[in-house]
């Protein structure tokens, strides 16, 4: 276009223009013409699927042969259809197309071209629609052609082997024909079963497999016909044992039922929250199951009509009574478990509040217990008596609480019961024993604590006495003590020593000894031993004052010997 000429020959000015206008126009459309080709691409690529949908259908969909050709038909759709995830396919495809038909049709710009673009989704939609549910269901039928032919093939089989024996029982004894053909209505099911198939593959079969089946089935039907026509009446005694042996066993099921919930309604029940929980229980079980055997109950009517037609009539009556019996006690049942159970509802959440309380009762009866049993409440420090004693009142005081209320609602319950017209089988005498029990325990508690409170109060006075005059006692060792080690002039050591002991009391220590004695007395075996050990100290503490006194006393010189020792309170010990 630039040289204006190809390989030095001119080329005509109108000529360029013309290739100029021509190439633009391709370069300017080649986008619109790559969307076009893509959206015809997909669009035959669908078509082909739907092509090769119904080819496949018109295959699949004919008069069919015999179960082997079926077979193969049904292996052809699998492998088609599932294998090749043929729909999964269909519906990738379809979305890519509808993808770029909107593009196209957007690129295009033609209204005419936009519709006819629609028009052709709209008219593949609705082809498929209708295509994908015959090709759906092809499995099912073909599937159902083959169980048809295994049915009627099996059938077939038995039924004319049964056919040549009951022939040959023709001529049999009448109790030989009446035990062979006791099984009768079995083999009418069979010989049902094999017309509904036979029946099934002659409208879907060729004509040809339609035209032997049809041969058979009249032969085998002309033979049935003619034998059960002799042997009917066995069908009949068959089904007649059938219908009693249905009677028998909805009558045992029925009166079991029925002494269940007499026994319910009468037996009588020990009044407690699990007790009646369990009662509620089985009286809602009971309300479920009255609908199911009412329901049987008109069942087992019917059968029995058709019983009583075939039975003597005392026994006629016997049945009838049974029915009437029955019958009283459904009508018992479904009028009384309704109340009977809201009435024990009603009765149960003040029992479950008493079981609280009861609990609550004996916990705190637990605590008391522990306080009072404790070894040696009297040794224990002053802080922590004090504080069991506080516990011990406050759970003696829930006790009492927890008993009064056990009072107040069992006495409610035993007077709901009384007023009770449908709860009369309620026994209330362990309900009425267990808050006995509880009042007696508390009575025995109340005594317990009030002579652990005594005890106490004693043991306490007597470990009070016995620290004072331990702690007199020491004192008067301890000033003992300072006089003896004092140091200075004898006979002024003397003075001191002798005006002192003139002074001293022999009671102290003895008092001392005496609340030991006492002390010893209300301790327990393993306790006494602290206790020996503070006596013996201070036991060893005098010896060995009176020890030192005779060896080194500055002021106990041979002729004031005697009369020093008989008041020095180091010889307290050996008088």
């Amino acid at each position: 276009h630039r040289a204006r000429s190809v390989n030095g020959v001119p080329v005509p000015l109108e000529q360029l223009d013309d290739m100029a206008e021509r190439f633009n126009f391709v370069a300017s459309t080649s986008e619109l013409h790559l969307l076009k080709m893509e959206f015809l691409e997909l669009k035959y690529r669908l078509l082909s699927l739907l092509v090769l949908a119904e080819s496949k259908l018109k295959s699949w969909i004919i008069k069919y042969g015999r179960r082997e050709s079926v077979e193969l038909l049904l292996q052809n759709y699998i492998s088609v259809i599932e294998n090749s995830k043929f729909f999964e396919q269909y519906e990738v495809t379809y979305q890519i197309l509808k993808r770029a038909a909107e593009m196209y049709a957007k690129a295009n710009g033609s209204v005419e071209e936009a519709e006819n673009v629609m028009k052709f989704m709209n008219e593949t939609t609705a082809q498929w629609r209708n295509l994908s549910v015959e090709v759906r269901s092809v499995r099912s039928m073909l599937e159902e052609v083959i169980a048809n032919w295994d049915r009627y093939s099996s059938t077939v089989a038995s039924l004319q082997a049964w056919l040549e024996d009951a022939e040959k029982m023709l001529n049999q004894p009448e109790h030989a024909k009446k035990d062979f053909f006791r099984h009768l209505p079995h083999w009418i099911q069979q010989h049902t079963a094999m017309n509904d198939a036979g029946n099934f593959l002659i409208e879907t079969c060729d004509e040809t497999i339609s035209r032997d089946l049809k041969q058979q089935l009249l032969l085998l039907n002309g033979r049935w016909r003619e034998l059960f026509m002799k042997v009917k009446q066995y069908a009949r005694a068959d089904e007649f044992d059938r219908m009693r042996k249905e009677y028998l066993d909805s009558v045992a099921t029925l009166s079991t039922f029925a002494d269940c919930t007499n026994g319910k309604f009468s037996v009588p029940v020990e009044v407690s929250f699990l007790n009646v929980k369990m009662f509620i229980q089985d009286l809602e079980d009971i309300k479920q199951k009255v609908p199911v055997m009412e329901a049987q109950y008109k069942i087992i009517t019917r059968t029995a009509q058709l019983v009583t037609k075939e039975v003597p009539q005392e026994e006629v009556n016997e049945m009838l009574a049974t029915m009437t019996g029955i019958k009283a006690q459904l009508s018992k049942t479904k009028e009384c478990c309704p109340v009977l159970l809201y009435e024990a509802q009603q009765l149960l959440s003040p029992l479950e509040e008493l079981e609280k309380q009861i609990t609550y009762f004996y916990e705190s009866l637990e605590k008391v217990n522990e306080i009072i049993s404790a070894l040696n409440p009297e040794v224990q420090p002053a802080a922590v008596f004090k504080q069991n004693h506080q516990d011990l009142v406050a759970y003696q005081e829930n006790c009492k609480k927890a008993l009064s209320l056990i009072e107040r609602n069992s006495q409610g319950i035993l007077k709901f019961l009384a007023s009770s017209k449908m709860l009369q089988h309620f026994d209330p005498l362990m309900l009425q024993k267990k808050v006995t029990e509880i009042q007696v325990t508390f009575q025995d508690m109340v005594k317990k604590t009030g002579d652990w409170r005594k005890n106490v109060e004693a043991n306490s006075h007597l470990m009070k006495q016995f620290e004072e005059s331990r702690a007199e006692l020491e004192k008067v060792l301890q000033i003992a003590n300072g006089y003896l080690e004092e140091k200075g002039n004898p006979e002024e050591l003397l003075r001191k020593h002798t005006e002192f002991f003139s002074q001293l009391d022999q009671r102290v220590l003895n008092a001392f000894l005496k609340a030991c004695d006492e002390l010893t007395d209300i301790l327990p075996e393993q306790e006494q031993h602290s206790l020996q050990e503070a006596v013996r100290k201070l036991h060893k503490q005098w010896k060995a004052n009176t020890d030192h006194f005779g060896k080194s006393c500055p002021i106990c010189e041979p002729v004031a010997f005697n009369i020093h020792k008989s008041r020095c309170p180091r010889g307290l010990l050996l008088m």
